[in-house]
């Protein structure tokens, strides 16, 4: 678990957080709503210990008092989750929540409250929880977590002070990686680059079978510029079967064709996301037309959109693929 201070990115927020805490200015309803995996849960976490630690240290969490320690271990009596059940948040699970919230606390400090994926709440839970929103005891903190706060009511919103996440810059989301993480920073760049600003995207990929995901996707990048139509329509149905590997494979073909890109316009190999394939990349890069690329390039993200908003796999990368296969702007 991490402290406010490891966090990546999100420094202004970090900032008004653990200046709450020193000030004792923490209000009732915080919601911190962003993309998918750049760190809202994360940081979420992270301000829950900091507001019962028994001893913050410039408002963080000190990671050696006895609270500090039952939230590492998720057993302290004043921290509550909600999570979905099923497709939704009920209005049961909002009122057993909301039981709790008159009584004082077990160890004589705050309650803290944390409602993950608060857009699923349904709106009888909305509503439940609304109330309590309205005129909320002294001593408890409920922090909502959305990656879809547009589909939370208006007037939760307005009750809420609110963190917006973004996607982390790239330096510092490589920077969490290398200090935090222990990762070569050559990796780190190719995962942080990859990761489109996500850091839970890039441990993501580090947990799985990265190495063996970049070398398929190179590969048919290279097979892929030599081949026909039958053979590109073929390469797509065998990807469309692995579907568990698909987004990893079009953020990879992104950054590799990127890379070819950004080597045929500049010749520097310094600015590479692939640094350990530097020889393929020249002579790949040298096969292409700029114009070519910067095609390719757009493709793969309007392929990557389609497959998220549930388009059918197979026929997406078949169109993909025919694009990518030889054809006008590739020097045999």
């Amino acid at each position: 678990m991490r402290f406010l201070r490891e966090i990546a990115g999100h420094q202004q927020i970090v900032r008004t957080l653990m200046n709450a805490v020193t000030s004792d200015h923490v209000v009732h309803a915080y919601l911190f709503a962003g993309p998918v995996g750049v760190g809202k849960e994360t940081t979420a976490w992270a301000f829950a210990r900091a507001l019962l630690c028994m001893q913050p240290v410039a408002g963080d969490a000190c990671g050696v008092c006895r609270a500090c320690r039952q939230v590492e271990h998720l057993n302290h009596p004043d921290l509550y989750t909600v999570q979905p059940s099923g497709a939704s948040i009920k209005i049961e699970q909002v009122r057993g929540m909301l039981r709790r919230i008159p009584y004082r606390s077990y160890q004589g400090g705050r309650k803290v409250f944390l409602i993950h994926q608060a857009e699923l709440m349904t709106a009888d839970a909305s509503n439940c929880l609304l109330k309590t929103l309205e005129e909320p005891p002294g001593d408890t903190v409920i922090i909502l977590i959305s990656d879809q706060p547009q589909s939370l009511l208006p007037t939760i919103l307005s009750r809420c002070q609110q963190c917006s996440f973004k996607s982390i810059p790239l330096p510092e989301l490589i920077g969490g990686l290398v200090d935090l993480h222990g990762l070569d920073p050559v990796e780190a760049g190719l995962t942080a680059a990859m990761a489109g600003g996500s850091m839970g995207k890039a441990l993501a990929y580090l947990a799985g079978t990265f190495q063996a995901e970049r070398s398929l996707a190179i590969g048919l990048a290279h097979d892929l510029a030599g081949s026909g139509p039958l053979e590109a329509l073929a390469m797509a149905g065998q990807l469309a079967e692995q579907k568990e590997k698909v987004s990893a494979i079009l953020d990879i073909l992104k950054c590799w064709y990127r890379d070819l890109l950004v080597f045929a316009i500049t010749g520097e190999t310094g600015i590479l996301y692939h640094l350990d394939q530097i020889d393929v990349v020249e002579k790949e890069a040298g096969r292409f037309e700029t114009g070519r690329l910067l095609g390719i390039l757009e493709e793969i993200e309007t392929t990557r959109k389609k497959i998220e908003a549930n388009a059918n796999t197979r026929l997406a990368l078949e169109i993909l693929f025919l694009h990518l296969a030889k054809g006008t702007g590739y020097r045999a």
